[in-house]
């Protein structure tokens, strides 16, 4: 008798089966996921971003000239969640874990404002997510990288561009033409630099590197089945509009704020754009950066602690079931 050969359980082309999630409660809503499970999704990818984001700003930055080397973020956590969880509750959550522990726990941020980069890197991330059909593949996790990091720095860019250009007298336009050059340049090498470093050194290569190994071993935890190359989440808007109408809208209401937000410091004055805002000084205030680091970490510590307790319950609730049968 002739057995067809399967694949072993190191094999990085392997699907896990999905008759080991039968017993996970899994449809509760249109995109699959029950009230908790979005919960978690949106809170892990908050805490995980959100702490690297801390690290990544303490990364010592190396000056060449004009320009300046170091880390903007760590876009394979994004990327690698995204990939292996549902990419719309990652794109809200890991953002909003920049604002939280990155803005607000190290006592600088910009109120309204915040939203310009919210919104930018929130498109990012979906798109990124949706670009991974299968996570074990690794040129789909360095596209997607790539994808992110050109998705957020290019509409960031474009943003302050047109800033610049709204804000220049067109009586001086032919005196400002080779500043306003510079700062087009500047821009672009920006983003070849951030497309090196946070794109490829700490994009691409942690992420084909993590999401292989942690796929099929991060969703039971969580009660989800893990991705299927055959049916992967596709570009889609909220309430069946188009994505794309979205993300125009996205784009546009991230200018209009940055734009607002200029021109109320133009004319120094506060107004809706600072709505929220604080900044914590730094006399009398000894060591806050460190505390909210130590904090970011237990908070990250006390969820990984929480999500191996609930895989430990699951897996015995399951080992009860078959018994018992």
């Amino acid at each position: 008798m002739i057995r067809s050969a399967q694949p072993g359980p190191d094999d990085p082309t392997r699907t896990p089966s999905s008759d080991s999630f039968e017993s996970a409660e899994l449809r509760r809503s249109g995109d699959g996921l029950s009230s908790s499970q979005k919960l978690m999704i949106l809170v892990l990818s908050m805490t995980l971003y959100g702490v690297g984001d801390i690290v990544a700003s303490v990364l010592p930055e190396i000056s060449v000239g004009p320009l300046e080397l170091g880390v903007s973020y760590f876009s394979f956590i994004a990327v690698v969640l995204a990939a292996l969880l549902n990419p719309v509750w990652v794109a809200l959550g890991a953002p909003l874990g920049e604002l939280v522990f990155s803005d607000m726990l190290l006592g600088d941020f910009a109120g309204l404002s915040e939203l310009e980069g919210y919104l930018e890197t929130a498109l990012a991330i979906y798109i990124a997510g949706v670009i991974v059909r299968d996570p074990c593949r690794r040129a789909q996790l360095a596209l997607a990288c790539v994808t992110m990091v050109l998705i957020d720095k290019v509409s960031g860019g474009i943003i302050d561009i047109v800033k610049v250009a709204v804000g220049i007298d067109p009586e001086t336009l032919e005196e400002s033409d080779g500043l306003f050059s510079a700062f087009v340049i500047a821009e672009g090498l920006d983003i070849i630099v951030t497309v090196a470093f946070s794109g490829v050194l700490f994009g691409i290569l942690p992420a084909i590197w993590l999401a292989p190994r942690l796929y099929g071993k991060i969703e039971p935890i969580m009660g989800l089945r893990p991705r299927d190359p055959a049916d992967p989440p596709r570009l889609r808007g909220p309430g069946g509009i188009g994505f794309w109408l979205v993300a125009v809208f996205a784009v546009v209401a991230a200018a209009a704020i940055a734009l607002l937000a200029a021109w109320e410091e133009f004319v120094g004055k506060q107004g809706l754009s600072t709505i929220g805002s604080f900044e914590l000084g730094a006399d009398g205030q000894p060591g806050f950066g460190l505390l909210a680091v130590f904090g970011a970490v237990v908070v990250a510590l006390g969820i990984i602690i929480v999500l191996a307790v609930a895989s430990k319950r699951r897996r015995r609730s399951v080992g009860e079931g078959e018994g018992q049968r």
